[in-house]
């Protein structure tokens, strides 16, 4: 999931000049390369809509969705093996010498209070998750992205203005140019979350857009 969501954001990134670059948007002020680069943003746009259709709704059962992961964790018999795995406090790393007694004394108090302190980390977090995405769910943004995405899947990918064809764009859907990239800010701590207690492993994926955003600038101003 994070690996696709890295993917999301380094599209985010390429399209971004397209959409607020004006001195490169000059470059092609009436021409006939400006409906070359117009052909690249919106298939750049729409490629972006799938990538987040199917990170956050997909029901395709091999595709690792925050829809199905989170139907998978209502199994609580998978929910608690998570959450014990998760909660497994991590084992003191004695520096000086200390009679045994002395070490089981602290190494219990040291399990009991990260045992607590993790579980209830793991409990708000997940409700955290649940909440979010509910609240995706039920948003208008939601909505609008999941009919683009089955439209764009069922080839509804031109339109005709009187008798010439063209290519859509996000208002056909009732999108803007930036709903995508708004989809994905409220998509990204979900998963990100979702990772943490499924794996106990966390991303900063600011980190991811820094590099993406320079290999963008230098892409489009070679």
């Amino acid at each position: 999931m994070i690996g696709r969501l890295v993917v999301a954001d380094q599209k985010i990134a390429m399209l971004s000049p397209l959409l607020h670059d004006k001195e490169l948007l000059k470059k092609w002020d009436d021409s006939y390369g400006g409906h070359g680069l117009n052909l690249l943003k919106m298939t750049l746009y729409f490629d972006l809509v799938r990538e987040l259709a199917a990170i956050s709704l997909d029901k395709d059962k091999r595709c690792p969705s925050v829809k199905n992961i989170l139907q998978l964790l209502e199994s609580q018999d998978l929910l608690n093996y998570l959450k014990a795995e998760y909660c497994e406090p991590l084992p003191i790393n004695w520096i000086n010498d200390i009679d045994e007694d002395s070490k089981k004394f602290w190494e219990e108090k040291h399990h009991e209070r990260d045992l607590a302190e993790n579980e209830e980390r793991f409990n708000k977090t997940y409700q955290e998750i649940k909440s979010e995405y509910k609240a995706l769910k039920s948003s208008i943004l939601h909505e609008k992205i999941r009919d683009a995405r089955n439209k764009l899947i069922a080839h509804y990918e031109m339109r005709h203005d009187g008798e010439t064809p063209r290519m859509v764009d996000p208002t056909d859907f009732g999108l803007k140019w930036g709903d995508a990239e708004q989809y994905y800010i409220l998509i990204k701590p979900i998963i990100t979350n979702l990772v943490l207690i499924i794996s106990n492993e966390g991303y900063s994926l600011d980190i991811y857009r820094t590099q993406h955003e320079a290999i963008a600038n230098d892409f489009w101003h070679k």
